[in-house]
């Protein structure tokens, strides 16, 4: 009940509350000491400077009764205007705020002048501002590359239906065009998921529940196996001692760890190398092929969504594959990073906690 009432209203209470004890305790203390030094000159006095000294304590009093209510409401009224006036700025800054909406990202707070509370709070909210808006844009910017990637598959999905069923058609005709319409709808089911895995890594109280600490050699050896099979013609090392143990979620991993590997391929050349290095707290993957390389321009634009060097836009990719291997490795409360190799192609790595001793 009490937090309904105005703030303002709440300060010139407690205020008053204090001043009333103060000139209460201030009364009382001027009347006793009065008494006090009358007790002692009525043993010595008249009997008609005893009556002018009852006389001259009653007038103390009853000027007491009358100055100490008129100091207190004065003081009252002075705490009221004084706490209006500290929370002026407030209100003005909360009205400001208001005027902030979807479509007026860009305003900001007054910062006053000085370097009191006020103009810190009003710096820090517009900070948050800031983060607020940039969040807008990229969940924009998410929004619109993400109806550009759907639009495609779609538009090709559509077109093949269309003309399977513009006139009769052949078997093999209508079977080459549910191959693509097949083709196309996988597309679309592999970009869904990866929207999904995204999302839910993007959720601050979403944290992968199953991280525990796991051998990284045999998930490497697995992996590396699965992608000699499937690319027989380029060589694929992986160099990694046995002792080495991350913190991580073994499914979201392996992803990950997929995601760099499969990049390396589709857009390196071979020989393709996984490395491993050990820090401090951290264990770095480190997966390099031997192929052209990232543009300059791309590297600090590498691990955002949807975005894909120009030599690569051909091969059918979405953009995600290094998005999610960057919020797989957030999740984990690892870092993540690309740049191109000193003797040529491009290294992306990732490193992860790890509990090992030390």
């Amino acid at each position: 009940m009490i937090s309904k009432v105005p703030l303002r209203i709440r300060l010139t209470a407690i205020f008053g509350l204090a001043m009333a004890a103060v000139l209460a305790a201030a009364g009382y203390l001027a009347l006793s000491r009065f008494a006090e030094s009358q007790n002692e000159y009525a043993r010595r006095a008249t009997p008609e400077q005893l009556l002018a000294s009852q006389e001259a304590y009653a007038d103390l009093r009853r000027e007491l009764l009358t100055a100490l209510p008129v100091v207190f409401l004065a003081a009252t009224v002075g705490a009221y205007l004084l706490a209006a006036a500290a929370l002026r700025p407030v209100e003005r800054m909360r009205a400001q705020a208001a005027a902030v909406t979807d479509t007026t990202p860009h305003r900001r707070l007054q910062v006053p002048p000085g370097r009191d509370e006020i103009a810190r709070l009003a710096a820090t909210l517009n900070a948050m501002l800031d983060r607020l808006q940039a969040a807008l844009e990229r969940e924009k910017r998410f929004a619109a590359d993400a109806g550009h990637e759907l639009r495609t598959p779609l538009s090709l999905l559509k077109t093949e239906l269309d003309l399977a069923l513009r006139r009769p058609r052949t078997p093999t005709e209508l079977t080459a065009a549910l191959t693509s319409a097949a083709e196309e709808t996988q597309r679309l089911v592999d970009l869904a998921e990866d929207l999904l895995l995204l999302a839910r890594t993007d959720q601050a109280d979403h944290r992968p529940r199953g991280l525990r600490t796991l051998d990284l050699a045999p998930l490497l050896q697995r992996l590396t196996a699965r992608h000699r099979n499937a690319h027989r013609t380029t060589a694929l090392t992986v160099h990694c001692p046995a002792h080495l143990r991350v913190k991580a979620e073994p499914t979201r991993l392996e992803r990950a760890l997929t995601n760099l590997i499969s990049n390396a391929f589709q857009h390196g050349r071979g020989p393709i190398d996984i490395t491993t290095r050990e820090t401090r707290d951290h264990v770095e993957i480190h997966v390099r092929d031997h192929g052209p390389g990232f543009p300059p321009d791309f590297l600090p634009t590498a691990f955002n969504r949807f975005t894909r060097a120009d030599h690569a836009r051909t091969t059918g990719g979405t953009g995600l594959g290094l998005a999610i291997v960057a919020a797989i490795t957030r999740a984990a409360g690892g870092t993540y990073g690309a740049a191109n190799h000193p003797d040529g192609g491009a290294d992306v790595w990732i490193a992860l906690p790890t509990d090992a001793p030390h």
